[in-house]
Order: C-alpha cells, then structure tokens, then sequence
C-alpha cells in the first residue's frame, strides 16, 4: 500500500486492515461501482458496498425476511439506505419539497430524520440510486460524506432564538462542511455523468493532477473511520456536544476576543463483548480565536488521521488516541501543526437541557418558529395522523425553511405572527398532536432506526417506541410522578445512534428480545450513564423501572432529577432489590470531560 509521506504521519508502523487495502486500491472512492450500477444484480458485492458508504449510501436488507429467505434458497431482499448530508440541519422550503416528494417516488413513502440532522430514505432499489442522487443534487443536496471515514455531517444548534445570530453558527458549519468533504470527483462521475453543482462542494482540480494531490487532507486512504463535529452556543446543548469528536462553542476569550473553546475526544460507540470500548465525553482542548478555528478544527482532524487506529476498526476513533495519550499530548500535536501556541479553554457557562424548542418560539427577526416533535425522526402519514401531509401543507404556504434537530425533530421557521392560528389549524386538521397535547415520556424520548433496515441492530428501538413511552407514562402516573421527564434513549445495539449513554435512562439492545440499561447521566448531556444491568428481556422492563422509580420517589432530593439521583446513589445501590438478572461488570472509566 502506497501512502504519500508527506500527507500523514506515524503510518509506517500502521497495520493494513482489508479497509484500508479497499480505500487504497479504490482510485478514490470509486472502486467498482460504476460497472456493478450498471450490472443486472439486485445487490451490490461487499466490496462495492463499502465505497457506497462514503456517497451517502448504506447497502442493506429486510431482517423481517432474511431468515424465511434464506430457508427457502432466496437472495435476500436488499435494498440500500440513502442518508443526505445536511450542514446544520438547514433546508429550504423548496429543498423540503424535493425531498419530501422523492419519498414516493424512490422511498417507502416516509422520510427518517437523523440524530444528526440529516434525512435518510429507506428502501430504496438499486436501480433507483441515480434518479435520487441528482434529483437531490438539481435542489443543491447531496448524500456525499455523509457516511465513511471522513467528517460526517456538520452538526448546529438548531434553535434561531431571540438574542442569536442564526446565520454565524451556519457560516461556519458550511465552511466547514466544503472543506472537509473529498476533493474526489467520484460522486459527480458516478451519479451526476460529471456534472459538478456547488451542493456537493470542492472536487480534484483536474485529471492531470498526480493522484495524491486528490486528497490533500485526507490521503489515500481516508481517515481511519468517522469524525464528527457539532457547534453549539454557550449553555444550548443540543447537539450533545460532549459526544462529538469535536466541539466548537464560539465564546469571546479573556480579552474580549471572539472565539471558540474547542472540546476534543467525545464519543459514545462501544461493544457489548470488548470491554477496551467504551463511551467517552470530550476534554476542553483550547481557546481558539474565531479565524483560526477552521484550521484548528483541521488540525485535529489530521490528528486522528496520523495516529488513529488504522489496524482495528472497533478502535478507530479519536476518543482512544485522546484517552491513552491525554489531552495536553493532542493540544501539543494541533499546535505543531499551527505552528502556534494556543490559550487555555475558558469557562463554560451551565449547560441546559437540549430539547426545549419543541413548540412556538419567537425569532430575532420577530417571526415564529413551530418545533414540531417527530417521534422517532419517522415522518410519515398515518390513520388518524397524517404529520406528513401537515408538515407538507405548511411548508408550501407558511413556513420559510426548516430546521432539523438533533432530537430527530422539525423546525418550521419564517412563520408570520398572523399565521400562527392558521398553522396550528393545519395540524388539528391532519390529527397531528402539538406540544401540549403530548406525554412527557413522548417529549423526551429517542430512538434509532434499529430492525428491520439496520444492519447492525441485535434488537428493535423505532419499533417499540409507542410500546415504552405507554410502559414509562403508566409507571409514572402510578407513582404520583406524572410530572416527571426522565431523558430517555433507545438504541438497537451498542453503537448509540440515539446516545443512551449521555441519557439519565439508555436502553441498548442486546438481543432481539433482551437490553442492557445504563442510568444516571444527565438531560445536559453533561454526564454519562452507568451500567445497571444487562440482558433484561423487554416484557421485563417494568420489572427493573418500577422498583427504581418506587425508589426516586422516596429518595429524591428537593428538585433532584431522576439522572441526578441515580448518579448520587450509584451503581452497587441502584442494584440492590433488583431482579437478579445478569449484572454488568464495573464501569471501565467514570464521566470525563464535563
């Protein structure tokens, strides 16, 4: 494998893993897609399905069928998840539009909004790829980088609050955003027969060019896996900056200054069978002034580039390098790359709960904007509720642009005050519940896709939802705590997509029927969760949730939250009258970074 020198660092040393052979050998990032597009296969080979990833797409299957499919001798019944990158979460009314319609004509009727402020399509045919991608692309949309080793999509504070400047966190998150994504041609070759719109950013400066200068960030062979960024105001945690690679919280340093701390090795992935993976909350790394920021940020990037862990996946994210070297060692690798000295990270002020844009809420240019909960993230129409149509309505006569957020959420901004009866009339009218017509266990719970479309889930989380918010609302209300909003997420497999681990209540898949409970983290994100115990079988939960909330309600503080309380009492407590389900072994590291 050959890897120009003078673009990375510390590779020499560096195991090949089949991942980083298929990056080389892909003529960046375009491997054999072209040629298996235009193959009669129903599916993609794994090795074409790798490169997909880095264009937005995930090849993937009906679980629902695959074991009936395979007794009987069938292929299974692929079909590809398309996930559009969305720097801050920020759409147009008209891109809206696009992409809602594209939903019937490529998707399975329903838009699925990411943790990440991103929008996926599900079920979506092999042959259908290219009319999606350039339908995107003609609306300035594009699904490039939004998954693979690269940075991810660019995550914002979603809220346009009275007192902000809306468009200051979004300049940066586009700046951002163009440029980190590959220099590489391949998504406009292979999707858009080389037409290059500006949705998709900067792309290799000609052909004639040697091919390392393609990359001149990334190199031959990416980064070692994913890198995530969000920015968020001072106390607005949203975004669960904590649990990001990098943060950015734009603050004025001790001279008045403007600037940002960054925060460095947040990130919540774990195993359930290697106990040397772990979630971990990022450091503050430094105080860096506002025009140095982006080349800050691409300074630990490059970090990880050189010193992540190219020779095992499970390995290969920044909270490692972070965790075994220290933070001081990161802040010493950034500043050699600067070439300067940077300030010491200031204070924070306190942080606050991220999902309180639910509802009306003024901006600063006197119009309004409607948080409109999305359960899930599934936006479809239904019996009795048809949320999509109602979002659709208002988009096209009401609403300027929407945000999306990073609670799976929508954002209908641009509202006139006049209009806001005749909005909420349009949502009464397709049976759709407004903020105060919903539970508190609804408002404050999240969940990942999981089965049938992900193929790293061992258990359901989507699925279940209405299922445990009921469970969560009746052992509330029969306790008296009706009032109680405990920050729940559920995730079909240890990997976190909805960060349970930052949550005062995780519930992580274990099996199809069986899930680990983490407890005590924070509504703030501010906190990780611990352990309590594992393999709880779902028609059990109420087992192990009644006894602790019987628990809170005696043993709570004045104005103590469920997370706070658990966190006071700690694991070895919390255990005791439990059911004697399997225990979880002691917590590898405690709550860092906050």
């Amino acid at each position: 494998m050959l890897i120009p020198t003078r673009l990375v660092e510390n590779w020499s040393q560096t195991v090949a893993t089949t991942a980083e052979e298929l990056k080389a050998s892909s003529a960046h990032l375009r491997g054999t897609i072209a040629e298996e597009l235009a193959g009669p296969e129903a599916a993609f080979s794994a090795e074409a399905g790798q490169m997909l990833k880095f264009h937005g797409i995930y090849q993937q299957d009906n679980r629902d069928e695959r074991r009936d499919r395979k007794l009987a001798g069938q292929p299974l019944a692929h079909s590809c998840m398309v996930r559009c990158s969305v720097p801050g979460g920020v759409l147009t009314a008209d891109q809206w539009a696009d992409i809602d319609a594209l939903a019937d004509d490529v998707g399975d009727g329903s838009l699925r909004l990411t943790s990440r402020q991103g929008v996926q399509y599900h079920f979506v045919n092999k042959g259908d790829l290219k009319e999606l991608i350039r339908a995107l692309d003609r609306g300035l949309v594009t699904t490039y980088a939004a998954c693979g080793d690269v940075v991810r999509n660019i995550m914002v504070a979603p809220a346009p609050l009275s007192g902000r400047d809306p468009g200051r966190l979004q300049e940066l998150a586009d700046a951002l955003a163009n440029r980190f994504r590959p220099r590489s041609g391949a998504y406009w070759e292979l999707w858009l027969d080389g037409e290059r719109a500006v949705s998709a950013g900067p792309v290799e400066p000609s052909n004639d060019e040697p091919d390392e200068t393609v990359e001149p960030l990334y190199g031959a062979t990416y980064l070692p896996r994913k890198f995530k960024i969000a920015i968020t105001w001072p106390g607005d945690n949203a975004v669960d900056v904590f649990s990001q690679d990098v943060g950015i919280v734009p603050i004025e340093g001790p001279d008045g200054q403007p600037g940002a701390v960054l925060l460095a090795g947040g990130g919540l992935g774990r195993s359930h069978t290697d106990p040397t993976t772990f979630p971990r909350l990022a450091d503050p790394l430094a105080w860096v002034p506002e025009p140095l920021v982006p080349d800050a940020v691409a300074a630990v990037v490059a970090v990880f580039r050189d010193h992540g862990d190219r020779a095992d996946r499970s390995h290969a994210r920044l909270k490692y390098v972070v965790d075994a070297r220290g933070i001081d060692w990161v802040r010493d690798q950034v500043e050699r790359r600067l070439g300067r000295r940077l300030a010491d990270p200031v204070p924070l002020p306190r942080w606050q709960h991220g999902r309180t844009a639910l509802g009306w809420h003024q901006q600063p240019d006197g119009r309004w904007f409607l948080g409109l909960a999305v359960p899930s993230g599934r936006l479809r129409d239904e019996a009795g509720n048809a949320r999509r149509q109602a979002v659709r309505e208002i988009v096209a006569r009401y609403a300027g642009h929407v945000r999306l957020t990073p609670q799976q959420d929508l954002l209908l901004c641009d509202i006139d005050p006049a209009d806001r009866p005749a909005v909420d009339r349009v949502l009464s009218d397709h049976g759709v519940p407004q903020l105060q017509q919903l539970t508190l266990a609804t408002r404050s719970t999240m969940a990942c896709p999981a089965l049938p479309t992900c193929g790293q889930a061992l258990g359901e989380a989507e699925r279940i939802l209405p299922e445990f918010t009921d469970l969560i609302d009746r052992l509330l209300t029969d306790r008296g705590l009706a009032d109680l909003s405990i920050e729940t997420r559920i995730t079909g497999c240890p990997n976190g997509c909805s960060r349970p681990y930052v949550a005062e209540l995780g519930i992580v898949g274990r099996t199809k029927t069986a899930y680990d409970l983490f407890i005590g983290g924070d509504p703030a994100g501010t906190r990780l969760a611990q352990p309590l115990i594992e393999m709880v079988p779902r028609p059990k939960l109420a087992d192990v949730l009644g006894p602790l909330l019987d628990r809170f309600r005696v043993e709570r503080r004045t104005d103590e939250g469920f997370g706070a309380w658990a966190d006071r009492i700690g694991g070895a407590g919390l255990q005791e009258g439990l059911p004697s389900f399997r225990r979880p072994g002691a917590p590898r590291r405690a709550a860092v970074g906050a």
